[in-house]
């Protein structure tokens, strides 16, 4: 950086780019290959710090402080953290989607 605070012509200014996070079914979460992912889904459970998400393929445990309620739709974009057995899912946003026409999506998207 040189005085004024711009960067000198002949180097790039660095910028933070978050991987991003492609759709997914719980079930098909492969925390080799999968870093990021979007899960749409229902809040089935809910304790201090963890959601308990259902999307119709499976279940998963997702460690977020959002604050939801059990039977809400919601849109999580979670990062996918590998452990020696399975995975663990960190929810990094969560959007509420009640007044989302679920079959309406499935068709736009295409998924079954």
């Amino acid at each position: 950086m040189t005085i004024e605070g711009k960067a000198p012509d002949n180097k790039e200014k660095f910028q933070y780019k978050r991987l991003p996070a492609p759709p997914k079914n719980i079930i098909d979460i492969n925390p080799e290959k999968d870093i990021r992912v979007r899960i749409l889904g229902k809040i089935i459970d809910k304790q201090d710090g963890v959601i308990v998400m259902d999307d119709g393929t499976s279940t998963a445990q997702i460690v977020t402080d959002a604050s939801c309620e059990i039977d809400d739709l919601v849109c999580v974009f979670a990062r996918v953290l590998p452990l020696e057995t399975g995975y663990e899912l960190r929810g990094e946003i969560v959007q509420n989607r009640n007044g989302l026409d679920i079959d309406l999506y499935k068709k736009v998207y295409g998924e079954n």
